[in-house]
């Protein structure tokens, strides 16, 4: 992997884990109050931001005073694009559980890296590295497969949480629950559907991934009814889309091919 793809992908993975993960709704409501939970947020990604790097692009990259100047400026630049998004919400221009409004805020973030990862790459900043105990091929697989796991599992999470929001309603009513309490236990169930899928499929067992939709929907068998069987079934088939678009993806990635046994 070239240091120009080594350092994008370390960056976009501290990225999806300090924006998915990491970021919890106690800090999502806490940036329509104030300042304290964007600077905890920020914070956060730094401190995930700085370990990716030494991790997976220390080889390549010398932490001079401009390359620190350069993260403490994206980190600005990624706290008022946050910023930026709750004003837009608060004067009720952006929905707040929009599809277009995720993609544009993904997007805005993705530029900042893009422009960081150009900033950071004078020929001053590159240097050779030396080996670490872990081969580079190794680190490439682990990075790889760690952006690919994190933007799966919790970043689809939330894609398919905004392009069902409207079922959701409907739903909780037939269930006698909230469509925030439905949307809630969707997206936690979601998230381990498709790491478990994204795994099996990695790991050339495709045929456990019926054994997992069996389970669930043998768990859900009873609340299959009205509203909830139409929320239930597009929501599995857009998890089970996404977690087959990122192995295979792996899978190119990693084996020039595709091929599921």
């Amino acid at each position: 992997m070239q240091p120009t793809e080594r350092i994008f992908l370390a960056v976009l993975l501290a990225h999806l884990l300090a924006d998915f993960p990491l970021q919890s709704s106690r800090i999502v409501l806490g940036k329509r109050r104030g300042f304290a939970a964007y600077l905890q947020h920020g914070l956060i990604h730094g401190v995930v931001l700085l370990g990716c790097l030494t991790l997976f692009a220390r080889p390549w990259m010398q932490f001079s005073p401009g390359a620190v100047g350069a993260l403490l400026l994206y980190l600005g630049v990624h706290l008022a694009i946050d910023f930026l998004k709750q004003r837009l919400l608060s004067h009720h221009q952006w929905a707040a559980d929009s599809v277009g409004t995720f993609l544009v805020d993904q997007a805005l973030h993705l530029s900042s890296i893009l422009v960081l990862v150009w900033w950071l790459l004078p020929p001053g900043v590159l240097r050779p590295g030396s080996p670490w105990e872990w081969s580079l091929p190794t680190q490439d697989r682990v990075l790889q497969a760690a952006v690919v796991f994190v933007a799966v599992v919790f970043g689809g999470g939330y894609l398919i949480r905004y392009l069902t929001r409207n079922l959701s309603t409907g739903a909780g009513r037939a269930l006698g629950e909230s469509a925030t309490q439905l949307r809630n236990a969707g997206l936690y169930i979601g998230w381990l559907e498709r790491f478990l899928i994204l795994t099996a499929l990695l790991m050339q067992a495709p045929s456990l991934v019926g054994l997992i939709l069996a389970a669930k929907s043998i768990a859900r068998f009873p609340e299959l009814k009205e509203e909830f069987a139409e929320y239930f079934l597009i929501g599995t088939l857009l998890s089970v889309s996404i977690a087959l678009v990122g192995a295979l993806l792996l899978l190119k990635v990693w084996d020039g091919s595709v091929s599921l046994k």
